[in-house]
């Protein structure tokens, strides 16, 4: 063999390896988790636990908690962590009321206990005060009454003279205008938001605005006339008597397009009962093509608005649906549905949750 070619081989064969080594850098590690994130991760973990529902698992649960808001009042976790703590109750099997009424209890005593604790911050009281506002919430809904819608009251008011209380309040309120509206007190659930429009806190203001909305979109049957992408004509005033979904998709959206199998499905098994389904496109005019293409491969039979505007077409802001996957639904009279969904009044139905929504509207047992 050529000598010259033998010692160019010799000089390459080492470089191969490591060239093709560097092509392939080592992973970055996943950024550590902060102190409070562990914190809420422990919690979670009791929470999640089968053992959390029995004396010992309050105990723990409790005590994950609680060092948690007292360490870290003001982490971007607080609100998820108090809310969790207040409604934890509901969890418990409603056929063993002294096991609900034992949680509360050793939950109402451990925050009494940290808030006469030395030193307390206002963040801490903050938290702890909207604790005994969530608490409320749970005894309202369990057994509403007047009494009960009071206590609550009282205990938002409480929260509300708090330093730093804002970041609970949107969810306070909220529920409690959900639970005015539940015990057909809507007129003074208006008013209460109407009041919380003027908030200075953007957060609340803008809350009380959307449910403002709802409300004044269930005031009258929802109307909606246009011509579909495929030229035929579709009018939700002529499908009055028939209980309607309203579902909102994109092109750009896979889980939108996942879910128009189980919508077909759904609305297959009910539709000669009185159910019908329209849906609106969320993409824009330069992505007309993308839409006629998910038309086709989600085999979307459906009527289908498109008007190249996206998530701004004229009926957004009324219906509150600014995005992709959106499932709205309408009973025979046109008016919008609001269930009652993880404890919150939702115009937005999970897709998990419409065939039991339909059969409700259809009075089907």
């Amino acid at each position: 063999m050529n000598t010259r070619l033998i010692v160019s081989l010799m000089l390459v064969a080492p470089v191969l390896p490591v060239a093709l080594h560097a092509q392939a850098p080592a992973a970055k590690p996943a950024p550590a988790k902060s102190p409070a994130d562990l914190a809420v991760d422990a919690f979670n973990k009791v929470r999640n636990a089968p053992a959390s529902k029995t004396q010992a698992g309050f105990t723990e649960l409790i005590a994950k908690g609680m060092a948690y808001v007292s360490q870290y009042p003001t982490h971007g976790q607080i609100n998820t962590v108090v809310n969790q703590l207040g409604s934890f109750a509901l969890g418990i099997d409603a056929k063993q009321p002294a096991l609900r009424a034992s949680y509360v209890s050793l939950l109402g005593l451990e925050v009494t206990n940290a808030r006469y604790k030395e030193g307390v911050t206002d963040p801490v009281k903050a938290a702890l005060a909207a604790i005994d506002a969530a608490v409320a919430d749970y005894e309202m809904r369990t057994n509403p009454n007047r009494e009960a819608l009071a206590a609550l009251r009282e205990k938002i008011d409480a929260l509300t003279e708090a330093p730093g209380s804002n970041r609970f309040l949107a969810d306070r309120e909220r529920s409690y205008a959900h639970l005015m509206i539940m015990v057909n007190q809507t007129a003074k659930a208006e008013e209460q938001l109407q009041k919380l429009a003027k908030h200075a806190d953007k957060g609340i203001s803008d809350m009380a605005k959307a449910e403002l909305n709802t409300i004044n979109v269930k005031k009258a049957p929802f109307d909606l006339k246009f011509t579909g992408i495929d030229g035929k004509e579709t009018d939700l005033a002529q499908m009055r008597g028939k209980v309607v979904a309203l579902y909102i998709w994109s092109s750009t959206n896979k889980q939108s397009l996942d879910q128009v199998e189980r919508l077909k499905l759904i609305h297959s098994d009910y539709r000669k009962k009185g159910f019908e389904v329209v849906t609106v496109s969320y993409d824009k005019a330069e992505d007309r093509e993308k839409v006629m293409k998910a038309i086709k491969d989600a085999r979307i039979n459906f009527p289908v608005h498109f008007d190249g505007k996206g998530n701004k077409v004229a009926f957004a802001g009324k219906l509150g649906a600014w995005s992709a996957p959106r499932l709205m639904l309408f009973d025979q009279k046109g008016i919008l549905q609001t269930p009652a969904i993880n404890n919150r009044l939702e115009a937005n139905i999970p897709l998990t949750q419409l065939e039991g929504q339909v059969k409700r509207l259809l009075n089907i047992k």
